[in-house]
């Protein structure tokens, strides 16, 4: 029974790599491999197609965060004009509704290499079978600004009457 369990596992183990490494070669074909859909598109025939109206938003929030560079600023923008965030409805038929945005979300976007159509996988990236929403160069860009180091802040306003305030 021992030795039946070792071989199962062994087995089970074997099925597991197998289907990582078949995952892994067709994103690296640029094969959409599941997952919540991103914002912008939607899945025909196992393919990622613009759905424009999302893929509107999506433009909007790249052109904003290339202007101001505030996440703040971007999610202000949004809840001003009345956006929201993409619905779901899963296979089994649970819901997610759209919700107001949040710096997370705007986030989420800005960081998915989809929106350039580019697929991820195992830390490079790798051309799509579907068109990009924006243009590689302004995800890089994007990208670079996220990555960089933040905005200088302005130096705090000491009063002069605690001299030794924070030195001690």
């Amino acid at each position: 029974l021992n030795m039946l369990m070792s071989f199962a596992e062994y087995e089970r183990e074997m099925i597991a790599e197998r289907t990582r490494d078949k995952i892994a070669a067709a994103r690296r074909r640029g094969k959409w491999t599941g997952g919540l859909l991103p914002l912008g598109y939607r899945l025909e025939e196992g393919k990622l197609v613009i759905e424009e109206d999302e893929a509107m938003i999506v433009r909007e929030i790249f052109s904003l965060y290339l202007e101001t560079r505030s996440l703040v600023h971007v999610v202000e923008q949004l809840r001003d004009r009345g956006r929201k965030t993409k619905a779901y409805v899963s296979k089994n038929g649970n819901v997610r509704s759209a919700k107001a945005w949040t710096k997370q979300s705007v986030l989420r976007v800005l960081r998915n290499p989809v929106m350039a159509g580019q697929i991820h996988s195992n830390g490079a990236f790798f051309p799509g079978e579907h068109e990009g929403i924006i243009s590689s160069e302004d995800f890089n860009r994007v990208k670079a600004m996220l990555d960089g180091k933040p905005a200088p802040r302005m130096p705090t306003v000491r009063n002069p009457a605690y001299v030794l305030r924070g030195v001690l």
